[in-house]
């Protein structure tokens, strides 16, 4: 650990023209304490605003826990105190750690760049986001969202989609400081690519390339594992009707494995829930149903049941699914697996091993859209004063200060400007 002792310390000027992307990590469990491990680079803990050491290198960690009174912070084993933000900048815009819940425990995982961290706003414990470049975010959504098994294409295909959702989500999570989260209510994120070259290419080759409907915004670029063979309208699912989420046929995915599945069900279980729900039978031959292409509704005597709260309320793989009777139970055998929107996974992936390119599975899959290189095409498209548009520039100054949290660090602290504050004795 290096110290600030008389020295003149210059830190890089990060801004959004760097394209730097937001990201705030384990929101969906309420984090007491974690612990943040230098794994490559060195990096400098800021607290407060207020530069407390001026380098920290690999081996070296913090131990963060939340209490009443902030963030209570220990650098290797040492007590430093209780402040309200920590913040670790990755030196000359490097670095890669490792961030480790420790209450409640889960497992480690890998991020590159820089961590931010304070007491979360409903006081349930630590917020932590991850600052760093726009493509090692995307490399990362990618091997989350894929694994690592697929054609190269397959790969671009994925890359082009999750740097749409990024563009047209970018503040998605703005009132919270941040951009987006890590789970499945903005993309799968779990640091840092890991294990698959072949992704990091994916998206260095599809630079600034996104997916647009005919009014020049990025689309809604929903997918899932495995359709069954027919993908869904939105509004099956959504409530909303997008031209280019339009049901389509898809023969890739059925040999695959999420492409068959069956559930049995008590009768008695089976039908009290559709009496419940309105649809009360007196044989219950008259609740099965044959699906040949995806409906929208359950329906029996003219009552009807939406799919999608069907599917939800037992745990089913897809809404794509015939019911039979037998004996006591009620047998589905369904096709597919997600919610059926979109691109189909595992059938993209079969025509990328069948040598169709990326651009081909995208125009299977969303009708009625163009594929354009955002950076050749932003100062034509549509980016005037309306508000759904100007994501088209998401790296504008534009989202709050707490978004900026490495930018509004000074880019040059000395230590006269740290007095007291600074420390001057070594901590192993």
């Amino acid at each position: 650990m290096r110290f600030l002792c008389g020295i003149v310390v210059c830190f890089f000027s990060l801004s959004l023209c760097a394209q730097k992307v937001s990201v705030g990590l384990f929101l969906d469990i309420p984090v007491k304490a974690a612990t943040f491990a230098v794994q490559s680079g060195s990096y400098a803990i800021i607290v407060d605003d207020t530069l407390l050491v001026a380098a920290i290198d690999r081996g070296a960690s913090m131990q963060l826990s939340h209490n009443s009174s902030g963030l209570r912070l220990r650098i290797s084993g040492d007590n430093m105190g209780v402040f309200s933000s920590v913040k670790a900048v990755g030196m000359g815009d490097e670095g890669v750690f490792s961030l480790t819940c420790t209450n409640p425990m889960s497992p480690s995982h890998s991020y590159a760049q820089h961590a931010f961290i304070r007491s979360a706003d409903d006081g349930s414990g630590l917020l932590i986001v991850n600052q760093l470049d726009e493509d090692f975010y995307l490399s990362g959504v990618v091997e989350a969202e894929t694994g690592c098994s697929a054609r190269p294409e397959f790969f671009k295909t994925q890359a082009i989609l999750s740097r749409t959702y990024l563009y047209a989500h970018f503040n998605r999570h703005a009132k919270n400081g941040f951009n987006l989260c890590d789970g499945v209510h903005c993309q799968a994120y779990k640091g840092l690519l890991t294990r698959c070259r072949r992704i990091r290419t994916a998206v260095d080759e599809t630079e600034g390339t996104i997916v647009i409907d005919t009014k020049k915004r990025p689309i809604t670029p929903s997918f899932h594992a495995n359709c069954g063979g027919q993908t869904s309208h939105s509004e099956n699912v959504w409530r909303e009707k997008l031209p280019y989420l339009r049901s389509v046929k898809d023969d890739y995915c059925k040999q695959q494995p999420g492409a068959r599945w069956q559930k049995r069900i008590a009768l008695s279980e089976w039908r009290d829930y559709m009496s419940r729900n309105g649809i009360r039978v007196k044989s219950a031959k008259q609740l099965e149903l044959a699906q040949p292409s995806r409906k929208k509704y359950y329906e029996v005597g003219g009552k009807k049941v939406e799919l999608t709260k069907i599917r939800q309320r037992f745990g089913l793989r897809s809404t794509f699914f015939d019911v039979r009777v037998a004996g006591n139970e009620v047998v589905l055998t369904g096709k597919g697996y997600g919610h059926g929107v979109g691109m189909c996974q595992e059938g993209a992936i079969q025509m990328a091993e069948r040598g169709l390119k990326c651009e081909d599975i995208l125009q299977r899959y969303y009708k009625n859209t163009g594929i354009v290189s955002f950076n050749q095409a932003r100062s034509t498209l549509a980016m005037q004063q309306d508000s759904m548009l100007f994501l088209f520039n998401p790296w504008r100054n534009e989202t709050p200060d707490t978004t900026m949290f490495i930018d509004s660090t000074i880019s040059t602290v000395s230590a006269d400007s740290i007095g007291q504050q600074a420390l001057i004795q070594d901590v192993h």
